[in-house]
C-alpha cells in the first residue's frame, strides 16, 4: 500500500508543478495549461480537491498571484487533501467493526 501512497502523492505534484514547468517553455498559453492542470488535480483529488481549486480561484481572482503561482500554491494543499481522503478518511470510514 505504500508504494500506491508514493505514487499518488508523486502524480498528484508532477502534474501540478509539471504544468509549471510547462509554462516555461509555453508562456503565451499559461491560462490554458494552469486550466488544465486546475482541472486534473481537481479530479485526481475529488471532492475534496475543490477547496484547494477554491483556495486558488480567490488568489487568483483577487490578483494577488498569477496563474502559475495560484499553481505552485495549490499543488501542495491538493496533494494533503487527496492523501487524506484516499488514505485517511475512506479506509476509516469502510473499516469494519471487528
Amino acid at each position: 500500500m505504500r508504494g500506491y501512497k508514493s505514487a499518488y502523492i508523486g502524480t498528484v505534484f508532477f502534474v501540478g508543478l509539471g504544468s509549471v514547468i510547462a509554462t516555461l517553455a509555453h508562456p503565451d498559453n499559461e491560462l490554458l495549461l494552469m486550466a488544465m492542470s486546475h482541472w486534473l488535480l481537481a479530479v485526481l483529488t475529488f471532492p475534496l480537491g475543490f477547496i484547494a481549486s477554491a483556495i486558488a480561484f480567490v488568489v487568483l481572482h483577487a490578483g494577488i498571484a498569477t496563474p502559475a503561482e495560484a499553481t505552485v500554491v495549490a499543488t501542495p494543499v491538493f496533494a494533503v487533501l487527496g492523501y487524506i481522503q484516499w488514505y485517511r478518511l475512506l479506509p476509516a470510514f469502510y473499516r469494519t467493526g471487528k
